[in-house]
Formats: structure tokens, sequence, C-alpha cells
């Protein structure tokens, strides 16, 4: 369990001003804001003002490239393949020195025997490797380190699973030991001369094969000629820094980057992903002034378009910059960024950026692309993109690094309802809109922002002077206070401010045609490890809805899919709940007896624990049943769930929403008394 578990019970009683395990929420929904407010209105942050339309489903929230607390994602199957390599070079040549080999890692089971997942492998220099062994049992992970002979120490203490875990190799003076979350648990005289040069690391699986980390890594630093750690330690609580040596800081930032001096480049196999998923909690609540927020775009007909734009996002012959943050989850199309093109025009001049088929941004005027980074956009991870013009001189920069140029003398126009945000404004398919989160999307008229490489921006964009459109997706009236989930108001959901159990509101929902639904995202993906649902519920009304089973029916939350799960409340009339049913799809469900009034505020909460699946009301257990199911898919609606064609609305009000994942917080079916204040908001 999680290191800090002796402070969770009196957070959960608003005594503390922060909640100790905050970093294991991953959607934290406390419904206080504007009467009325949905995720649906989105603003132009220029002195402009512009009114912006919203096309499709397009929707805004919390995630966002800034802030500190990040980690890579590498799947949650172990034999995906995924892999992040790179040239240590003589940074992995430790010789006969001291050095340290470090990470957080969250990993979600065992892969079995002879398929031992890694954090890094380099032997195929005959160097050395930090993975972790499989002896048999449910949890036997332990870590092991090996040099050109194999294995030559390994912990008989495992790695506990679906946590945080800080791994540790050093070699002080001649001895190696094995940290695990600040403790030695194991040791050797290690007097190896590491000499070799390190051509390819394998970071996350073994240099052959398939046996990939199922799981996330942060925070992966490897110092050379230092001793990190020479007694048992605290394990850091902030995130690491390039001390005295590091050859390699990664797993940290929200892009695939080395943040040592060396800025070794990283390459990416597979599906990895940057979440903002990590072992430190925030030092602050949620402010979308400092982390600011994205829009989310589906693929399938999303886009904004500003109302009156069209003179100030006409570029001219003058300077100009435009600049985004992108984070791209689909690969292989050619979306559309923004389009300036006035819709069936012939030949006038449209400042137009899309991806094309190999992730590199393009400027295309009219109907060609006239200017290609050398450097892709990478997916799954943040991306900064600009392109500026100076003089006469057009400049792409991908994460604030020149990546080409073009002799640019185009007169550039804008149609109206343009820019077009996420899609192509010309012909407007599939195949040309952008799947994933903008965000930052800001139109500089005559001023050339950035004349040479500069670091990216590490706070949301203002409107500077010159700027005619400026959109930073922060006006979500339903934010995840946890920053990782942009959530859709689908339908009449928004905030209530007349109904709230606790702080200035709660989330409202009509019964009929409204509920929030997210993105598949991992972190509210449980695994096979503990988790922790809970909210407060108040129907205002009867079940209306018969589900498939011929019982009156509203869902709280669900993951609509195979072995996902659902919590359903059921009744055999249409009247008050009378049941109060978990369902794991393909699997089987629980039915407990309770007995709910309407206008009635109650305290409900599903925890995993050890395999065994708890359901409370105000409190008491309900019943329990086993289940180790893997629930690999993310909970994608709350208020309603589309199971077979039957949609199961609920009617009432939800307030202080919250999923918490790897960590039963109401533990072993033992009565507590549910939260007596608004929940803590970091």
């Amino acid at each position: 369990m999680p290191v800090r578990d002796l402070l969770s019970a009196a957070s959960t009683q608003g005594a503390l001003p922060s909640d100790p395990n905050f970093e294991y929420n991953t959607l934290l929904l406390n419904g206080d804001g504007t009467n009325g407010a949905q995720n649906n209105t989105f603003l132009d942050s220029s002195t402009n003002n512009f009114t912006i339309t919203r096309n499709g489903n397009t929707t805004q929230g919390s995630f966002s490239p800034y802030g500190p607390n990040w980690s890579s994602y590498f799947g949650d199957s172990g034999t995906s393949g995924n892999v992040i390599t790179t040239t240590l070079g003589a940074g992995g040549a430790f010789g006969t020195a001291d050095f340290t080999v470090e990470c957080w890692a969250y990993m979600f089971y065992n892969l079995g025997s002879g398929a031992n997942p890694y954090i890094i492998d380099t032997r195929t220099n005959t160097a050395w490797s930090f993975s972790w062994n499989y002896n048999g049992g449910s949890d036997a992970t332990q870590l092991s380190w090996a040099n050109a002979s194999g294995t030559v120490l390994q912990t008989s203490t495992p790695m506990p699973l679906n946590q945080w875990n800080h791994c540790a190799y050093v070699r002080a003076s001649g001895v190696g030991t094995i940290y695990l979350n600040g403790v030695s648990v194991a040791s050797y005289t290690d007097t190896t001369d590491y000499a070799t040069n390190v051509t390819t690391a394998y970071i996350g699986k073994r240099y052959s094969g398939n046996s990939t980390i199922p799981g996330y890594l942060s925070n992966f630093r490897i110092v050379k000629g230092t001793a990190v750690y020479t007694t048992a330690f605290t394990p850091p609580t902030v995130p690491l820094t390039a001390v005295s040596g590091t050859q390699l800081l990664t797993f940290q930032s929200n892009r695939f980057i080395d943040n040592s001096s060396n800025n070794l480049a990283l390459t990416i196999t597979g599906n990895i992903s940057i979440q903002r998923f990590s072992p430190f909690n925030p030092t602050a609540t949620y402010d979308p002034a400092v982390i600011g927020g994205s829009g989310y775009f589906d693929g399938s007909g999303d886009n904004l378009t500003p109302s009156g734009a069209d003179t100030a996002c006409a570029m001219g012959l003058g300077d100009w910059t435009v600049e985004a943050w992108i984070y791209l989850t689909v690969s292989g199309g050619t979306p559309f960024v923004f389009d300036t093109l006035p819709s069936g025009s012939g030949a006038t001049t449209g400042l137009r950026l899309r991806l094309n088929s190999s992730n590199q941004a393009q400027l295309w005027q009219y109907a060609s692309a006239v200017l290609t980074s050398s450097t892709a956009v990478a997916i799954n991870g943040w991306t900064h993109v600009a392109f500026v013009r100076n003089t006469i001189t057009t400049t792409v920069y991908i994460n604030g690094t020149a990546s080409g140029t073009y002799t640019d003398l185009g007169n550039y126009t804008c149609g109206t309802n343009r820019p077009m945000i996420g899609s192509d404004g010309y012909d407007s398919g599939n195949s040309s809109s952008f799947t994933g989160y903008i965000t930052n999307l800001r139109f500089v008229k005559g001023t050339a922002v950035y004349t040479s490489s500069f670091t990216p921006p590490t706070a949301p964009l203002t409107a500077i002077t010159n700027t005619s459109l400026l959109t930073n997706m922060v006006n979500a009236g339903i934010p995840d206070l946890a920053m990782m989930n942009n959530l859709q108001t689908v339908g009449n959901a928004q905030v209530s401010t007349s109904v709230k159990k606790y702080g200035t509101g709660s989330l409202s929902f009509n019964g009929t045609n409204s509920g929030l639904s997210s993105p598949s995202i991992p972190t509210t993906a449980f695994g096979t490890g503990d988790f922790t649902v809970e909210a407060w519920v108040n129907f205002n009304a009867n079940l209306p809805y018969l589900d498939g089973d011929g019982l009156y029916a509203a869902c709280l939350f669900g993951q609509a899919t195979t072995n996902g799960l659902c919590l359903i409340f059921r009744s055999a009339t249409s009247s008050a709940p009378t049941q109060l049913n978990f369902v794991v799809f393909g699997v089987g469900n629980v039915a407990t007896g309770l007995s709910m009034s309407l206008n009635t505020w109650y305290h409900i909460a599903v925890v995993r624990q050890n395999g065994t699946v708890y359901i409370y009301l105000n409190g008491v257990s309900q019943g329990s049943f086993a289940s180790v199911t893997n629930f690999a898919t993310s909970v994608s609606t709350i208020g309603y769930l589309n199971v077979g064609g039957f949609y199961d609305y609920f009617s009432g009000n939800i307030d202080d929403f919250r999923i918490t994942k790897g960590y039963a917080r109401y533990p072993s079916g033992t009565t507590f008394t549910p939260p007596t204040a608004a929940l803590p908001t970091f």
C-alpha cells in the first residue's frame, strides 16, 4: 500500500488541507462553478474576443502541456514490444566508479516465467541491465541487476504491484545495492569494470523479445560517478533534477525528452504515451491560469470556427507567428491543426497547418505543402509547433528548435468563419480531421515572435501585442481537478448551484439525455489492481428506463466494453432504487439490497482491494465479491451508459465524484464515516 496510508483516513474527513494520496487520483469532479456551466463554450482570449462556434462534439478540459508531474505509459499487455531506445555512449560506461540507476515504476501484474520486464537493458553491448525477475507466486516480482555474466543480484522482496515504487541500483565504493522505496533489499560486492560504451539502451523492455513493462515509468535517471544513495532514504517527493554526473533524465516531462545536459535523442517504438499520472502530488489546486487546458477533437467532424476573424487572421505579406501545443493520438492520417483557406477558393493563398502521413508538420499554401518540418510530431505526447515568418523567411520550429525554412512571398488571406481549428475548411473530410488535443493556438499578425531557437512555453500563452486570435481552452465548466481528463458534457449535463452536498455546486443530470463522456485514456483503466470510485448522489426522479434485464435502471459510471464495469441503480418498478448492482460485462454482477429515497444525498463507493470488490452505501458495506478481472478500458461515461442500445440515464445530482487508481481508500469491507467535508483538491 502507499507509504502515506496512515494519513488517508484523516484526509477524507476534511481534517487536512490536502490529500496525502492525491497522486493516485485520476479523476476528481467537485461540481463547483457557475450555474448552468458546461464544457461546450470556447473563448477567444485575444482582445478581439471573437465568438467561437463549436462543431461536432469538441470538448475542453484540464489536460494540458503545463505542470511538472508526468510519466510514460508502456501499455497494459506486457507483450506489446513497446520500447524507447537511446544511445548512452560513454554515459553508460561506468568503469569501476560509483553510479546510480533509478526510477519510479507502476506495474500492473507479473508477466510470468520467461517474460521479465526491464527498466533498462544495455546487454547488446555485454554491459548491464536493471529489471524484474519472476520466480513464481502471485506477487513474485523481484528486482535484479545483471552484468555480462548474467544476473548477479536479486531481491527476495517482491515489488508491490499497482502502486508507485521507487527502484534504484547504486554502486558505492565497490558495493552494489538495490533499494526499493528507499530500503536496501539486496547487496553484493560489485567490482565489475563496465567499460563498454552503450550503443543502444533499451528502456522498458529487454533488448530482444516482446516483454514490455505493463505499466508506467516516471523520473528515470542515470548518474555516472556518484552514488546518490548510500544508506536508507526517503524516496523523492518531487521530480528529480540533473545532479552532477547525470547522463540521462527522462519520463518527467510533457513530451519524450532527455532533461540531462546530454539531451539524448529518444526513439519511441510502439504505442507509448505521455500521461500526467505520476508518483508526485501537486502542490496546489488546479488553476486554469497556471496549468491551462486543452480542446479534445475526436477526428470525426470536430472543429472550432471563430466568427468575424477573417481580417484579423489574414496575415498578408508581413511578419507573423502561428503556434500551438498539440497532442496527436492517432498516427498516419493527414490532419489539419488549422486552416484559413476561404471555402471553395481556387487560387487564394490560405495559411494552413497540417501533418503529413509521417507526422511531419507542414505549411500549406492552397493545395500544396511549401514547408515540411524535418522533425516529426510525436504521437501520444505534447509537441509545440510554431510557424514564423520573419521578413521573407518562414521557419518551422518543433519544440523550440528550427526544423526547416522557406523563402515565403505568400500573401495570406483568411476566409469567413476561419481559421477552422481541428479540420480542413476546404474539403473537410475525416482524413483531414485532427484526433487528439490542441491548446494555446495563437495567431500574431505583424510580429515574428521567435527568431531563433527557444524554450517552449511553460505557462499558458497570453495575448501579446498584435495577437489576433488566442484559444487557450480554459473555459471548462466541469474541469477534472486531477488534471488528466477532458470530459464532454453530453446533452444538458451542467453545474447546478442550487443543489449541492459540499462546496458551491454539483453536477446536474436530467435523466433523459445528459451525462459526461471521456476519451479513452489509460489513467482511469484499473487493470487488475486496487481502485476506489466514490461520489455523493441525489436522485430527484424515479427510474424511467428499462435495461436489458427488464429492470428500471440508472448508471452512475461505466466502461461500455467487454469485461468493462458499471455501477447501476435498479428497481423492479419505476420507483426510487431498491438495488445497487456492480456489473462486470461478460463476467457477472453482484446485486445488493438497499432502500433509497428521492432528494436525499447518499455516499456511494466501489472499492477493490486484493482481488475483492466491496460496495458501500453511506460507509456501510452492502456486499462483496471476488474479482481479478483486468479492467483494461477506461471509465468512459458518468451519469449514463449505453449497453446494447439501452441508455440508463441518471436523474439527479452528483457531487465530489472521485476515481482513485491503485489504492483502496476504504479497505476490507470495514464500516467508515463518509467524507464530512468537500474532498481535498490537491
